[in-house]
């Protein structure tokens, strides 16, 4: 029989979450209006952000970069703790110096999607025509 224990999570705050919509703790790249996404729904995202964490170092001839999907991951926070719950990485046991993923050999970027709560652009953050979320607007 295995025994279950519960672990209580650190307590989340609002103003933690809606810092990291915005304000990410992850490197950022950032598009201007100059630069839209278009979206399947047919709008032009624009000017908009992908926050994204990297592990290990890129090579000479950019041969060595393994890109995580975010499907697989939650968020951009892989192999490190995350900046708001305090938990470690969704693959902490995947990534890092002599694992499968070493980052002693490999370069690892794992991007948070378009629509992800935690830094790339997405309903929690600011609709920069309005100065309010995007809330329900982000389609």
């Amino acid at each position: 029989m295995v025994t279950v224990q519960s672990i209580p999570s650190p307590a989340i705050h609002t103003d933690d979450r809606a810092h990291e919509a915005d304000h990410p703790s992850s490197l950022l790249a950032r598009f201007g209006k100059d630069q839209p996404l278009k979206l399947d729904c047919g709008i032009d995202l624009a000017p908009f952000q992908i926050a994204y964490q990297t592990y290990g170092e890129l090579n000479a001839d950019r041969s060595n970069a393994i890109l995580i999907c975010h499907a697989l991951t939650g968020d951009q926070h892989v192999a490190n703790v995350h900046p708001v719950t305090g938990k470690p990485g969704w693959w902490e046991t995947m990534v890092g110096p002599g694992r499968p993923l070493d980052t002693d050999s490999y370069f690892i970027i794992c991007p948070n999607v378009i629509g992800g709560c935690m830094g790339s652009t997405g309903p929690a953050s600011t609709n920069p025509a309005t100065g309010k979320l995007w809330g329900l607007d982000f389609r």
